[in-house]
């Protein structure tokens, strides 16, 4: 959806079916356009994120436990938990549990002040210091930046991890931010290099903006949360074997689509920097470089992938339960990748009932394609 790019247009000639009501709840979702920053959504730019409101959309009417097996960046665990829902999130991507965390923090006033007091004194160390780096996966990355931002960096990264442990993992969301801006990376979705010169003392200013930032959405989004809503539950975990502490009412989320991004290198400068395990290369699904590889293995292991994650589903919902897939068809060697008969048919072997689904175009500025996208649901 919208957040995947700011290449994309309006769905076009959207074709529904199954249930009449659903299918117009899925023609909703799946026609949001633009973006939408109420409370946390659009705080740490995420590749591949649903709209706002879509996720709001397919949530609405509903009740009980949600769970998000890709859970990216937080945006369906947002939209539960304003609904006043229980939440769960699992991701293999460490940057991804990093940004849906603190994306759902709820966080009394008290704690948000404190958050931007250090968050203040941070940013003024970080102007004065005059070390780089010294952790090798970060040196492996200083092509990358500017020698003076660089330091900032580091001054920052040192003065986040002295901070008080209640607050470290706020700071930590609001220093992700902002490394792929600050520096030659075109954007979070392209590796392309962009000479770009950024002032001395600016990288620490824009520190320090994206917390005050971080902390108005935060007061923002606990004021809308209901009270009694429990913190979300993310955790680092792989959609293909994972094990709920309870089953749900109902699975919202937006699985990769094959061949379009690589999750992996996406993040490569916030994993070395942050410190953070980069995950195993064969973990990832559907990755573009996979496909450009052997388009052939890896459409069968994506096909693999999707009867290993969805064969999980039906002991993770409620009987009567139901699951709401947000997916793209992928476009590799010239060709483009039908997502909804595999997803359709693997979802049925793992004994998931189709009720309704909401198809359309939409056209991708980036790689200048149409390629169809679905809502569909399922039921157990």
């Amino acid at each position: 959806m919208s957040e995947r790019t700011s290449g994309w247009l309006p769905v076009e000639h959207v074709d529904v079916q199954g249930d009449p009501t659903e299918t117009d709840r899925l023609v909703a979702a799946l026609t949001q356009t633009g973006r939408d920053f109420r409370w946390t959504h659009g705080f740490h730019t995420y590749p591949a994120g649903l709209h706002p409101d879509s996720a709001g959309i397919l949530l609405d009417g509903y009740s009980g436990a949600v769970y998000d097996p890709f859970t990216g960046g937080g945006t369906t665990l947002v939209e539960a938990m304003v609904q006043g829902r229980t939440t769960y999130g699992t991701d293999l991507s460490p940057i991804a549990v990093l940004v849906s965390t603190a994306r759902t923090q709820l966080c009394d006033l008290e704690k948000v002040q404190r958050f931007r007091g250090q968050g203040r004194r941070i940013a003024e160390g970080a102007k004065r210091y005059d070390q780089l780096p010294r952790n090798p996966a970060v040196v492996a990355q200083k092509s990358w930046y500017d020698k003076h931002v660089a330091m900032e960096l580091e001054g920052l990264r040192l003065g986040i991890s002295r901070a008080p442990e209640e607050v470290q993992g706020l700071l930590t969301a609001a220093f992700s931010s902002l490394l792929v801006k600050c520096s030659h990376r075109r954007s979070d979705t392209s590796a392309v290099r962009d000479a770009r010169h950024r002032a001395p003392e600016t990288t620490a200013i824009l520190f320090h903006k994206k917390v005050r930032e971080l902390g108005r959405r935060l007061e923002a989004f606990r004021q809308a949360v209901p009270a009694e809503t429990p913190q979300a539950d993310v955790s680092l975990q792989d959609a293909r074997r994972v094990t709920l502490p309870e089953p749900v009412t109902q699975i919202v989320t937006s699985p990769p689509y094959p061949a379009v991004y690589d999750y992996l290198p996406l993040q490569r400068l916030r994993l070395a920097w942050l410190d953070l395990p980069e995950p195993d290369d064969m973990s990832e699904i559907a990755p573009r470089r996979a496909f450009r590889s052997d388009p052939k293995w890896a459409l069968d292991r994506w096909r693999k992938d999707l009867d290993a994650w969805l064969s999980r589903v039906p002991s993770q919902l409620d009987d009567g339960g139901s699951l709401t897939v947000v997916i793209g068809d992928g476009f590799s060697q010239g060709r483009a990748i039908d997502t909804l008969l595999p997803i359709e048919e693997a979802a049925q072997r793992a004994g998931l009932r189709p009720v309704a689904r909401a198809s359309g175009h939409r056209e991708d500025l980036g790689p200048k394609i149409t390629r169809r996208e679905h809502v569909i649901l399922f039921r157990k």
